[in-house]
Protein backbone atom coordinates (compact mmCIF):
# COMPACT_ATOMS: atom_id res chain seq x y z
CA UNK A 1 0.00 0.00 0.00
CA UNK A 2 2.67 2.32 0.68
CA UNK A 3 4.47 1.76 -2.94
CA UNK A 4 1.04 2.55 -4.05
CA UNK A 5 1.01 6.11 -2.22
CA UNK A 6 4.63 6.83 -3.35
CA UNK A 7 3.83 6.23 -7.06
CA UNK A 8 0.85 8.74 -6.77
CA UNK A 9 3.11 10.97 -5.94
CA UNK A 10 5.21 10.25 -8.30
CA UNK A 11 2.67 10.85 -10.97
CA UNK A 12 0.92 13.57 -9.62
CA UNK A 13 5.14 15.29 -9.01
CA UNK A 14 5.75 14.10 -12.62
CA UNK A 15 2.21 15.55 -14.12
CA UNK A 16 3.63 19.40 -12.80
CA UNK A 17 6.46 19.08 -15.08
CA UNK A 18 4.94 18.49 -18.37
CA UNK A 19 4.60 20.63 -20.96
CA UNK A 20 1.46 23.00 -20.83
CA UNK A 21 0.34 21.54 -24.15
CA UNK A 22 0.78 17.63 -23.21
CA UNK A 23 -2.07 15.47 -23.20
CA UNK A 24 -3.30 16.55 -19.39
CA UNK A 25 -7.08 15.11 -19.99
CA UNK A 26 -5.63 11.67 -20.52
CA UNK A 27 -3.52 11.56 -17.29
CA UNK A 28 -6.32 13.86 -15.56
CA UNK A 29 -9.00 10.52 -16.74
CA UNK A 30 -6.25 8.01 -15.98
CA UNK A 31 -5.20 9.20 -12.01
CA UNK A 32 -8.92 9.88 -11.39
CA UNK A 33 -9.85 6.09 -12.80
CA UNK A 34 -6.70 4.71 -10.25
CA UNK A 35 -8.03 6.85 -7.54
CA UNK A 36 -11.66 5.29 -8.05
CA UNK A 37 -10.42 1.74 -7.64
CA UNK A 38 -8.20 1.91 -4.77
CA UNK A 39 -11.01 4.05 -3.16
CA UNK A 40 -13.77 1.10 -3.90
CA UNK A 41 -11.21 -1.27 -2.90
CA UNK A 42 -11.03 0.24 0.41
CA UNK A 43 -14.58 0.14 0.36
CA UNK A 44 -15.07 -3.11 -0.37
CA UNK A 45 -12.86 -4.53 2.18
CA UNK A 46 -15.04 -2.26 4.59
CA UNK A 47 -17.40 -5.24 5.16
CA UNK A 48 -14.58 -7.57 6.34
CA UNK A 49 -13.31 -4.62 8.53
CA UNK A 50 -16.31 -4.58 10.20
CA UNK A 51 -16.42 -8.23 10.73
CA UNK A 52 -12.92 -8.11 12.39
CA UNK A 53 -11.55 -6.67 15.88
CA UNK A 54 -13.11 -3.87 17.19
CA UNK A 55 -11.04 -2.09 19.63
CA UNK A 56 -12.12 -0.38 23.00
CA UNK A 57 -11.27 3.02 22.98
CA UNK A 58 -11.14 6.10 25.77
CA UNK A 59 -14.01 8.69 25.67
CA UNK A 60 -12.60 11.97 26.15
CA UNK A 61 -15.03 14.84 27.82
CA UNK A 62 -15.42 18.08 25.34
CA UNK A 63 -13.25 20.69 26.24
CA UNK A 64 -14.46 24.42 26.30
CA UNK A 65 -12.61 26.73 24.57
CA UNK A 66 -12.32 29.30 27.43
CA UNK A 67 -13.00 28.99 31.04
CA UNK A 68 -12.62 31.88 32.04
CA UNK A 69 -16.21 33.63 32.49
CA UNK A 70 -16.95 37.11 30.17
CA UNK A 71 -18.00 40.55 31.44
CA UNK A 72 -21.38 40.91 31.71
CA UNK A 73 -20.89 44.70 31.20
CA UNK A 74 -18.18 46.06 28.92
CA UNK A 75 -15.76 49.00 30.27
CA UNK A 76 -15.71 52.04 28.65
CA UNK A 77 -12.63 54.32 28.21
CA UNK A 78 -14.22 57.35 30.08
CA UNK A 79 -14.88 54.86 33.38
CA UNK A 80 -11.55 53.42 32.69
CA UNK A 81 -8.37 55.28 33.73
CA UNK A 82 -5.87 54.78 30.07
CA UNK A 83 -2.17 55.03 30.33
CA UNK A 84 -1.50 58.25 27.86
CA UNK A 85 1.83 55.63 27.51
CA UNK A 86 1.63 53.14 24.56
CA UNK A 87 2.36 50.13 26.69
CA UNK A 88 4.33 46.98 25.05
CA UNK A 89 2.09 44.17 25.35
CA UNK A 90 3.64 40.83 26.42
CA UNK A 91 5.19 38.64 23.14
CA UNK A 92 2.09 36.58 22.29
CA UNK A 93 1.32 33.01 22.05
CA UNK A 94 0.78 32.29 18.51
CA UNK A 95 -1.61 29.45 17.58
CA UNK A 96 -1.03 28.21 13.91
CA UNK A 97 -3.79 28.40 11.77
CA UNK A 98 -4.89 25.13 11.33
CA UNK A 99 -5.37 21.95 13.36
CA UNK A 100 -2.53 19.42 12.94
CA UNK A 101 -4.15 16.45 10.86
CA UNK A 102 -2.53 13.02 9.67
CA UNK A 103 -1.89 13.92 5.89
CA UNK A 104 -4.09 12.48 3.53
CA UNK A 105 -3.75 12.64 -0.38
CA UNK A 106 -5.95 15.23 -1.99
CA UNK A 107 -9.23 14.30 -4.02
CA UNK A 108 -9.44 14.48 -7.32
CA UNK A 109 -12.32 16.58 -7.96
CA UNK A 110 -15.33 14.53 -9.89
CA UNK A 111 -18.28 16.47 -11.72
CA UNK A 112 -21.39 15.06 -10.27
CA UNK A 113 -22.42 12.71 -12.73
CA UNK A 114 -26.48 13.27 -14.14
CA UNK A 115 -28.82 11.29 -13.11
CA UNK A 116 -30.38 8.63 -15.79
CA UNK A 117 -34.27 8.84 -16.01
CA UNK A 118 -35.12 5.91 -14.14
CA UNK A 119 -38.70 4.70 -12.53
CA UNK A 120 -36.81 4.53 -8.95
CA UNK A 121 -39.15 5.84 -6.45
CA UNK A 122 -38.18 9.01 -4.94
CA UNK A 123 -37.85 9.69 -1.27
CA UNK A 124 -39.77 13.44 -0.08
CA UNK A 125 -38.19 14.60 3.07
CA UNK A 126 -37.53 18.08 4.53
CA UNK A 127 -34.21 19.61 5.08
CA UNK A 128 -34.34 23.13 7.59
CA UNK A 129 -37.81 23.62 5.99
CA UNK A 130 -36.86 22.78 2.35
CA UNK A 131 -38.70 20.20 1.32
CA UNK A 132 -36.42 17.89 -1.23
CA UNK A 133 -36.22 14.46 -3.41
CA UNK A 134 -33.45 11.95 -3.79
CA UNK A 135 -33.91 8.53 -5.03
CA UNK A 136 -34.89 6.34 -2.86
CA UNK A 137 -32.72 3.60 -1.31
CA UNK A 138 -34.30 0.05 -0.79
CA UNK A 139 -33.15 -0.74 3.38
CA UNK A 140 -31.99 -3.53 4.57
CA UNK A 141 -31.79 -3.98 8.52
CA UNK A 142 -29.63 -5.06 11.43
CA UNK A 143 -30.23 -7.98 13.61
CA UNK A 144 -28.16 -6.82 16.19
CA UNK A 145 -25.36 -4.73 17.23
CA UNK A 146 -22.61 -7.39 16.76
CA UNK A 147 -19.78 -6.68 14.30
CA UNK A 148 -20.75 -9.79 11.98
CA UNK A 149 -24.42 -8.42 11.98
CA UNK A 150 -22.97 -4.82 11.11
CA UNK A 151 -20.78 -6.11 8.54
CA UNK A 152 -23.55 -8.36 6.66
CA UNK A 153 -25.46 -5.36 6.56
CA UNK A 154 -23.12 -3.03 5.02
CA UNK A 155 -22.41 -6.53 2.24
CA UNK A 156 -25.95 -5.99 1.18
CA UNK A 157 -25.91 -2.23 0.54
CA UNK A 158 -22.87 -3.14 -1.45
CA UNK A 159 -24.69 -5.03 -3.77
CA UNK A 160 -27.39 -2.52 -3.97
CA UNK A 161 -27.18 0.51 -6.91
CA UNK A 162 -26.10 3.21 -4.39
CA UNK A 163 -24.96 5.26 -7.17
CA UNK A 164 -28.15 7.21 -8.21
CA UNK A 165 -28.95 7.61 -4.38
CA UNK A 166 -25.40 9.34 -3.94
CA UNK A 167 -25.66 11.55 -6.99
CA UNK A 168 -29.30 12.88 -6.07
CA UNK A 169 -27.97 14.11 -2.44
CA UNK A 170 -24.43 15.46 -4.05
CA UNK A 171 -27.54 17.26 -6.48
CA UNK A 172 -29.08 18.92 -3.58
CA UNK A 173 -26.32 19.78 -2.04
CA UNK A 174 -24.73 21.67 -4.81
CA UNK A 175 -27.77 23.01 -5.43
CA UNK A 176 -28.61 24.30 -1.67
CA UNK A 177 -24.96 25.62 -1.49
CA UNK A 178 -24.27 22.96 1.56
CA UNK A 179 -20.91 23.19 2.62
CA UNK A 180 -19.14 19.50 4.26
CA UNK A 181 -21.09 20.40 8.04
CA UNK A 182 -24.62 20.39 6.18
CA UNK A 183 -23.88 17.80 3.39
CA UNK A 184 -23.36 15.38 6.74
CA UNK A 185 -26.76 16.98 7.97
CA UNK A 186 -28.53 16.31 4.85
CA UNK A 187 -27.34 12.69 4.73
CA UNK A 188 -28.29 12.04 8.32
CA UNK A 189 -31.57 13.97 7.76
CA UNK A 190 -32.20 11.48 4.80
CA UNK A 191 -31.79 8.01 6.48
CA UNK A 192 -33.58 9.69 9.43
CA UNK A 193 -37.09 9.87 7.09
CA UNK A 194 -35.94 6.27 5.35
CA UNK A 195 -35.54 4.64 8.96
CA UNK A 196 -37.92 6.94 10.45
CA UNK A 197 -39.67 3.58 11.51
CA UNK A 198 -36.80 1.29 11.78
CA UNK A 199 -34.44 1.52 14.55
CA UNK A 200 -31.58 3.35 15.86
CA UNK A 201 -29.00 1.36 14.67
CA UNK A 202 -30.22 0.85 10.94
CA UNK A 203 -30.09 4.81 10.69
CA UNK A 204 -26.53 4.53 11.89
CA UNK A 205 -25.15 1.72 9.80
CA UNK A 206 -26.71 2.93 6.47
CA UNK A 207 -25.53 6.78 7.46
CA UNK A 208 -21.99 5.10 7.89
CA UNK A 209 -22.58 3.38 4.71
CA UNK A 210 -23.49 6.75 2.67
CA UNK A 211 -20.89 8.74 4.17
CA UNK A 212 -17.75 6.64 3.70
CA UNK A 213 -18.84 6.12 0.03
CA UNK A 214 -19.18 10.21 -0.06
CA UNK A 215 -15.60 10.40 0.96
CA UNK A 216 -15.70 10.82 4.54
CA UNK A 217 -13.45 9.25 7.04
CA UNK A 218 -16.44 8.28 9.38
CA UNK A 219 -16.24 5.33 11.60
CA UNK A 220 -19.52 3.36 12.86
CA UNK A 221 -18.73 2.41 16.91
CA UNK A 222 -20.87 0.58 19.59
CA UNK A 223 -21.45 1.00 23.15
CA UNK A 224 -23.35 -1.53 25.45
CA UNK A 225 -26.38 0.05 24.23
CA UNK A 226 -26.47 1.90 21.05
CA UNK A 227 -24.60 2.41 17.42
CA UNK A 228 -22.54 5.41 17.13
CA UNK A 229 -20.85 7.58 14.68
CA UNK A 230 -17.53 8.94 15.05
CA UNK A 231 -16.45 12.40 12.66
CA UNK A 232 -13.46 13.85 12.38
CA UNK A 233 -13.41 17.65 11.43
CA UNK A 234 -10.12 19.35 10.02
CA UNK A 235 -10.66 21.62 12.67
CA UNK A 236 -11.13 21.26 16.73
CA UNK A 237 -14.81 21.66 17.84
CA UNK A 238 -15.60 22.03 21.59
CA UNK A 239 -18.26 20.99 23.80
CA UNK A 240 -18.43 17.37 22.15
CA UNK A 241 -17.13 13.80 23.40
CA UNK A 242 -14.33 12.60 21.55
CA UNK A 243 -12.12 9.50 20.40
CA UNK A 244 -8.15 9.72 19.98
CA UNK A 245 -7.78 7.35 17.28
CA UNK A 246 -4.00 7.45 14.80
CA UNK A 247 -3.59 10.81 16.67
CA UNK A 248 -6.49 12.22 15.32
CA UNK A 249 -10.33 13.68 17.01
CA UNK A 250 -13.21 11.47 16.32
CA UNK A 251 -16.14 13.18 17.95
CA UNK A 252 -19.02 11.16 19.05
CA UNK A 253 -22.92 11.75 17.17
CA UNK A 254 -25.44 9.69 18.45
CA UNK A 255 -28.70 8.37 16.38
CA UNK A 256 -31.10 11.92 15.89
CA UNK A 257 -34.02 10.08 16.76
CA UNK A 258 -33.49 7.84 19.78
CA UNK A 259 -30.20 8.83 21.02
CA UNK A 260 -29.77 6.78 24.58
CA UNK A 261 -28.06 8.82 27.35
CA UNK A 262 -25.21 7.27 28.68
CA UNK A 263 -23.35 8.44 32.34
CA UNK A 264 -20.45 6.13 31.61
CA UNK A 265 -19.45 4.65 27.56
CA UNK A 266 -17.51 2.13 26.75
CA UNK A 267 -16.57 2.78 23.00
CA UNK A 268 -15.26 0.14 20.24
CA UNK A 269 -15.02 0.92 16.87
CA UNK A 270 -13.21 -1.78 14.19
CA UNK A 271 -9.65 -1.17 13.44
CA UNK A 272 -8.82 -0.40 9.79
CA UNK A 273 -5.19 -0.54 8.01
CA UNK A 274 -3.03 2.00 9.25
CA UNK A 275 -1.37 2.68 5.88
CA UNK A 276 -4.88 2.82 3.75
CA UNK A 277 -6.60 5.97 3.07
CA UNK A 278 -10.07 5.96 5.01
CA UNK A 279 -11.50 8.97 3.61
CA UNK A 280 -11.23 12.72 4.04
CA UNK A 281 -11.82 14.90 7.59
CA UNK A 282 -14.96 17.35 7.19
CA UNK A 283 -14.13 20.97 6.75
CA UNK A 284 -16.35 23.52 9.05
CA UNK A 285 -14.98 26.56 7.29
CA UNK A 286 -17.94 27.83 4.96
CA UNK A 287 -16.09 28.95 1.73
CA UNK A 288 -16.39 28.74 -2.12
CA UNK A 289 -20.32 27.84 -1.36
CA UNK A 290 -23.31 29.85 -1.28
CA UNK A 291 -26.02 28.78 1.09
CA UNK A 292 -29.21 29.35 -0.86
CA UNK A 293 -31.55 27.73 1.63
CA UNK A 294 -33.90 30.92 2.41
CA UNK A 295 -37.17 28.74 4.00
CA UNK A 296 -38.47 31.65 6.63
CA UNK A 297 -38.81 35.11 6.64
CA UNK A 298 -36.38 37.76 5.83
CA UNK A 299 -35.06 40.17 8.59
CA UNK A 300 -33.51 43.72 7.38
CA UNK A 301 -31.90 45.25 10.08
CA UNK A 302 -29.95 48.89 10.10
CA UNK A 303 -26.67 49.33 11.88
CA UNK A 304 -25.38 52.69 12.77
CA UNK A 305 -23.22 54.95 15.55
CA UNK A 306 -24.42 57.89 14.42
CA UNK A 307 -21.79 58.24 11.85
CA UNK A 308 -21.30 55.06 9.86
CA UNK A 309 -24.33 53.21 8.68
CA UNK A 310 -24.79 49.73 6.80
CA UNK A 311 -28.27 47.44 6.24
CA UNK A 312 -27.95 43.67 5.70
CA UNK A 313 -31.22 41.60 5.50
CA UNK A 314 -30.74 38.14 6.55
CA UNK A 315 -33.41 35.03 6.35
CA UNK A 316 -34.51 33.36 9.68
CA UNK A 317 -34.38 29.42 8.06
CA UNK A 318 -30.88 30.55 7.85
CA UNK A 319 -30.23 31.46 11.20
CA UNK A 320 -31.92 28.40 12.55
CA UNK A 321 -29.28 26.46 10.26
CA UNK A 322 -26.14 28.16 11.89
CA UNK A 323 -27.71 28.55 15.69
CA UNK A 324 -26.27 25.00 16.75
CA UNK A 325 -23.22 25.15 13.97
CA UNK A 326 -20.48 23.45 15.48
CA UNK A 327 -18.55 25.57 18.02
CA UNK A 328 -14.83 26.48 16.68
CA UNK A 329 -12.08 28.37 17.23
CA UNK A 330 -13.17 31.97 16.44
CA UNK A 331 -10.95 32.33 13.49
CA UNK A 332 -13.01 29.83 11.48
CA UNK A 333 -15.78 31.90 11.86
CA UNK A 334 -13.83 34.42 10.41
CA UNK A 335 -12.64 31.99 7.61
CA UNK A 336 -16.16 31.45 6.58
CA UNK A 337 -18.35 33.55 4.48
CA UNK A 338 -21.91 31.79 4.02
CA UNK A 339 -23.83 34.18 2.00
CA UNK A 340 -20.87 36.22 -0.60
CA UNK A 341 -22.94 38.32 -1.85
CA UNK A 342 -23.82 39.65 1.65
CA UNK A 343 -20.95 39.93 2.50
CA UNK A 344 -19.87 41.97 -0.72
CA UNK A 345 -22.70 44.34 0.20
CA UNK A 346 -21.50 45.16 3.67
CA UNK A 347 -18.26 46.61 2.01
CA UNK A 348 -20.18 48.38 -0.67
CA UNK A 349 -21.55 50.31 1.38
CA UNK A 350 -18.79 51.16 4.20
CA UNK A 351 -16.84 52.02 0.90
CA UNK A 352 -17.90 54.81 0.13
CA UNK A 353 -18.49 56.15 3.70
CA UNK A 354 -14.72 56.00 4.38
CA UNK A 355 -14.05 57.64 1.18
CA UNK A 356 -11.03 59.96 1.61
CA UNK A 357 -10.20 58.99 5.27
CA UNK A 358 -6.37 57.89 6.18
CA UNK A 359 -6.27 54.35 6.76
CA UNK A 360 -5.58 55.46 10.76
CA UNK A 361 -8.91 57.79 10.45
CA UNK A 362 -10.92 55.13 8.82
CA UNK A 363 -9.91 52.10 11.37
CA UNK A 364 -10.86 54.66 14.09
CA UNK A 365 -13.99 54.58 12.59
CA UNK A 366 -14.88 51.18 11.77
CA UNK A 367 -13.59 50.79 15.11
CA UNK A 368 -16.28 52.85 16.63
CA UNK A 369 -18.89 51.83 14.68
CA UNK A 370 -18.61 48.44 15.73
CA UNK A 371 -18.65 49.77 19.41
CA UNK A 372 -21.74 51.30 19.02
CA UNK A 373 -23.79 49.83 16.38
CA UNK A 374 -24.36 46.75 19.04
CA UNK A 375 -26.06 45.82 22.22
CA UNK A 376 -23.77 44.02 24.32
CA UNK A 377 -24.51 40.66 26.20
CA UNK A 378 -22.56 37.39 26.84
CA UNK A 379 -23.74 33.85 25.17
CA UNK A 380 -24.66 32.62 28.32
CA UNK A 381 -27.13 35.67 28.96
CA UNK A 382 -28.57 35.89 25.35
CA UNK A 383 -28.43 31.65 24.33
CA UNK A 384 -27.37 29.58 27.26
CA UNK A 385 -24.57 28.24 25.34
CA UNK A 386 -21.33 29.11 24.02
CA UNK A 387 -22.75 30.57 20.13
CA UNK A 388 -19.47 32.67 18.34
CA UNK A 389 -21.30 34.12 15.13
CA UNK A 390 -20.66 33.84 11.48
CA UNK A 391 -20.93 37.60 10.54
CA UNK A 392 -24.79 37.54 9.27
CA UNK A 393 -26.07 36.27 12.59
CA UNK A 394 -25.06 40.02 13.95
CA UNK A 395 -27.86 41.09 11.83
CA UNK A 396 -30.13 39.07 13.11
CA UNK A 397 -29.73 38.48 17.17
CA UNK A 398 -30.41 42.07 18.94
CA UNK A 399 -26.85 41.53 21.06
CA UNK A 400 -23.28 40.41 20.37
CA UNK A 401 -20.35 39.96 22.56
CA UNK A 402 -16.18 40.49 21.74
CA UNK A 403 -15.91 37.46 19.82
CA UNK A 404 -18.26 38.67 17.32
CA UNK A 405 -16.99 42.15 17.19
CA UNK A 406 -13.70 41.12 16.88
CA UNK A 407 -14.67 38.99 13.17
CA UNK A 408 -17.21 41.61 12.22
CA UNK A 409 -14.31 44.52 13.03
CA UNK A 410 -11.09 42.33 11.53
CA UNK A 411 -13.30 41.74 8.46
CA UNK A 412 -13.69 45.38 7.85
CA UNK A 413 -9.99 46.14 8.19
CA UNK A 414 -8.99 43.98 5.92
CA UNK A 415 -11.47 43.90 3.35
CA UNK A 416 -11.96 47.75 2.97
CA UNK A 417 -8.54 49.07 4.17
CA UNK A 418 -6.27 46.18 2.73
CA UNK A 419 -4.32 45.45 6.44
CA UNK A 420 -3.24 42.35 8.38
CA UNK A 421 -5.18 41.62 10.80
CA UNK A 422 -4.47 39.52 14.32
CA UNK A 423 -7.48 37.76 16.00
CA UNK A 424 -6.07 38.24 19.95
CA UNK A 425 -7.54 35.85 22.34
CA UNK A 426 -7.05 37.11 26.25
CA UNK A 427 -9.09 35.01 29.14
CA UNK A 428 -12.55 35.45 28.83
CA UNK A 429 -12.06 38.21 26.46
CA UNK A 430 -11.17 38.50 22.60
CA UNK A 431 -10.21 41.47 20.75
CA UNK A 432 -7.61 42.55 17.40
CA UNK A 433 -4.67 44.07 16.83
CA UNK A 434 -4.11 45.44 13.24
CA UNK A 435 -0.68 46.03 11.40
CA UNK A 436 -0.48 49.49 10.12
CA UNK A 437 2.95 49.93 8.71
CA UNK A 438 3.21 53.32 9.85
CA UNK A 439 5.23 54.46 12.19
CA UNK A 440 3.60 57.47 12.82
CA UNK A 441 0.51 55.37 14.44
CA UNK A 442 1.40 53.81 17.55
CA UNK A 443 -0.38 52.68 20.69
CA UNK A 444 -0.30 49.43 23.27
CA UNK A 445 1.35 46.53 20.98
CA UNK A 446 3.15 43.58 20.19
CA UNK A 447 5.40 42.85 17.70
CA UNK A 448 5.08 39.62 15.78
CA UNK A 449 6.96 38.65 12.72
CA UNK A 450 9.00 41.50 12.45
CA UNK A 451 6.14 43.82 12.12
CA UNK A 452 3.62 45.77 15.03
CA UNK A 453 0.87 45.03 15.38
CA UNK A 454 -1.51 47.64 17.61
CA UNK A 455 -4.58 46.62 19.58
CA UNK A 456 -7.87 47.59 18.59
CA UNK A 457 -10.87 46.64 20.66
CA UNK A 458 -13.97 46.87 19.64
CA UNK A 459 -15.61 45.62 22.93
CA UNK A 460 -13.32 48.74 24.88
CA UNK A 461 -16.29 50.98 24.01
CA UNK A 462 -14.90 54.77 23.20
CA UNK A 463 -11.67 53.16 23.20
CA UNK A 464 -9.50 54.30 19.77
CA UNK A 465 -6.63 52.01 17.81
CA UNK A 466 -3.76 51.31 20.08
CA UNK A 467 -5.97 51.30 23.22
CA UNK A 468 -6.12 47.85 25.47
CA UNK A 469 -8.31 47.21 28.37
CA UNK A 470 -6.50 48.21 31.67
CA UNK A 471 -7.15 44.69 32.94
CA UNK A 472 -5.00 42.85 29.51
CA UNK A 473 -2.73 45.45 29.55
CA UNK A 474 0.70 42.73 31.08
CA UNK A 475 -1.02 39.92 30.36
CA UNK A 476 0.25 37.54 27.53
CA UNK A 477 -2.34 37.91 24.73
CA UNK A 478 -2.68 34.33 22.40
CA UNK A 479 -3.02 35.59 18.87
CA UNK A 480 -5.37 33.40 16.71
CA UNK A 481 -3.76 34.01 13.12
CA UNK A 482 -6.18 35.50 10.47
CA UNK A 483 -5.56 37.62 8.34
Amino acid sequence: MRKYFFLLLFITSASHAQDINSDYKTYRESLLNDYQGFRKSILEDYANFLDGVWKEFLVFRGVKRDETPKPVIVPKVEEVPVSPTPVVVPEPIVIPNEEPITPVPKEPTEPIAPIKPTIAPKLKFTFYGVEVNAVKLTTHNVSSMEPCSISATWKKYQKGDTKDVLNSLKLISSSLGLNEWFTFELIRSYTDTLLKSDSSSDRIVLQHFLLTHMGYDVRIARTNSQLLLLVPFIQKIYERSYLDIEGSKYYVFRDNIAPVSESSMRIYTCELPDNAYKGRFIDLVYADQNLKLNKGTDKTRTLSDGRLHITGTVNSGMMEMLRHYPQMDVLYYAKSQVTPPFYRNILEQLRSQISGMSKKQAANALLHFVQYAFDYATDGSQHGYEKPYFIEENFYYPKNDCEDRSVFYAFLVHNLLGLDVHLVQYPGHECTAVCFNDSSIYGDAYTYDGKTYIICDPTFIGSSIGQCMPTYVNVKPIVEQWY
